[in-house]
C-alpha cells in the first residue's frame, strides 16, 4: 500500500514539474513575440507619428477639439502616453485601439465600422441619395 502511495505522488511531483515547465515556456514565447513585435522609431519618426495620432483623436474634455490642438490637462496626458508608448515601440494602431478601449468609441474623429456605427456612415449617404431623388422628381414632375 505504501509503495502505491509513493508512485502516486511521484506521478503527482511529474506532472507537476511538467505543468510549470510548459507554464514558462509559454510565458517566455509571449515574450519573445511581444518583444519582436515592436518597433524601433527615429526621434524624428516619434515626433512625427506621436502627432498624427494626436490630430486624429479627439480630446475627452474640451469640445470639438483633438488632442494636438486641446491644452487640457487630459489632452496633454494623453499626449504624453502617446510619446511614452511611442518609445516603448508600440505602433499606431496598438495606441489608438488602447485608447478607444480606454476612453471608447468617441475618442475617434472617424470612427470604425461595426453595428454601433452604422448609422453613423450610412445616413448621410442614404440623405444625399434621398435628395438626389427628391430633386430629380421635382424637376420631371416641372417638365
Amino acid at each position: 500500500m505504501n509503495l502505491a502511495l509513493i508512485k502516486n505522488n511521484a506521478v503527482k511531483q511529474i506532472a507537476t514539474v511538467i505543468f510549470i515547465m510548459l507554464t514558462i515556456f509559454q510565458i517566455s514565447n509571449a515574450n519573445a513575440q511581444q518583444h519582436e513585435t515592436r518597433q524601433h522609431y527615429s526621434a524624428e519618426q516619434k515626433k512625427a507619428l506621436g502627432f498624427e495620432i494626436a490630430r486624429e483623436l479627439r480630446c475627452p474634455m474640451a469640445i470639438n477639439q483633438n488632442l494636438f490642438d486641446s491644452q487640457s490637462q487630459i489632452a496633454s496626458e494623453l499626449k504624453g502616453q502617446i510619446f511614452f508608448m511611442l518609445e516603448e515601440g508600440q505602433s499606431k494602431n496598438d495606441i489608438i485601439n488602447f485608447l478607444v478601449e480606454r476612453y471608447g468609441e468617441k475618442i475617434r474623429y472617424m470612427p470604425s465600422l461595426n453595428n454601433n456605427t452604422l448609422f453613423l456612415w450610412l445616413f448621410p449617404l442614404t440623405l444625399v441619395i434621398f435628395s438626389f431623388i427628391g430633386i430629380f422628381l421635382l424637376m420631371r414632375k416641372n417638365n
